[in-house]
């Protein structure tokens, strides 16, 4: 911790110290052939925030850390989520600052951004705190899976000045999706559902989470949603006896001890060992990563 604690400092001092001649030349330059007339773009607080390329970046979000380096150069980026460090491999992170959300508040402004994303789940006198620091802050909203993620990405590509790109990046993502399990027949699709255990509780992810969206990309008919559920419902054992999942997704290590709950060895799911663990960075990348665990979820329950 020690040297990860080292490290992080040492890239703070180098992005404040070699980032400003950067930004004077290119932090007022609008791609005029594609931001075409857009001058702000309006977050989830209602706030506008104004169209320009931000060169200096930093993301609390971790579908803004995806998206950014993505579409744009990496060295506007200086800082994303911690969970993104711990998460990707990629060496387009290696040079990145982690921050803990926006709690990293003074890691945060000595680094003086252009902007910072977030989203809303955030505590909000820490989005005030920045805003009163003088810097952009753009809050994303609500995670709500497809509901909202192929939004949030043109809002992100939009607003950093390059919308024709996050149009692209979320139609590739849509499009990607549908062709996971697009060679399963409706007919044929197995019907499951997402729970995981969170010390003696049972947690779902369901309708209006990218929890449910996985499944069904991966092929499966979430019956959690069509029994009436949505976003994070806490089962008791009875309502999981009575959806009676033929099969299950849950997290690593946990599929025995999930069929280990008083009365749960009589799910379909468990008698007929058919309970499934998805890698749990999958499962809870609620981004571009969508598409690996929608494909990781139809590999566990139809075979490769």
């Amino acid at each position: 911790m020690r040297d990860a604690n080292r490290l992080n400092t040492a890239l703070l001092l180098a992005a404040v110290a070699s980032g400003f001649a950067l930004t004077t030349l290119v932090q007022n330059r609008v791609s005029s052939e594609e931001i075409k007339g857009i001058v702000s773009v309006t977050d989830a607080t209602g706030t506008k925030v104004a169209v320009r390329e931000y060169v200096r970046i930093v993301s609390t979000s971790t579908i803004a850390d995806e998206v950014l380096i993505e579409i744009i150069d990496p060295a506007r980026l200086l800082a994303v989520s911690g969970h993104t460090l711990r998460t990707h491999e990629s060496e387009e992170y290696a040079d990145k600052i982690g921050v803990e959300r926006a709690r990293d508040i003074e890691t945060i402004i000595e680094l003086r951004p252009d902007i910072v994303f977030i989203n809303n789940f955030v505590d909000r006198r820490h989005a005030e705190r920045l805003k009163d620091a003088g810097l952009n802050v753009f809050d994303l909203g609500a995670m709500r899976g497809l509901q909202t993620l192929p939004d949030n990405i043109r809002q992100v590509a939009t607003v950093v000045g390059a919308p024709e790109r996050g149009n692209r990046l979320a139609e590739r993502l849509l499009t990607e999706l549908a062709a996971v399990s697009a060679n399963i027949p409706e007919t044929q699709r197995r019907r499951g559902l997402y729970v995981g255990i969170h010390g003696d509780r049972l947690y779902g992810g369901t309708k209006g989470t990218s929890f449910h969206d996985v499944l069904v990309a991966g092929g499966v008919v979430d019956v959690a949603a069509e029994a009436g559920f949505s976003g994070w419902p806490a089962f008791t054992n009875e309502q999981l006896l009575n959806l009676d999942p033929p099969w299950v997704i849950t997290n690593p290590d946990t599929e025995e001890a999930l069929c280990r709950h008083p009365g749960l060895q009589s799910l379909q799911a468990c008698k007929r060992g058919q309970v499934r663990s998805v890698e749990t960075d999958l499962l809870t990348n609620p981004g571009l990563g969508m598409v690996e665990a929608a494909r990781a979820v139809r590999a566990a329950i139809y075979g490769q």
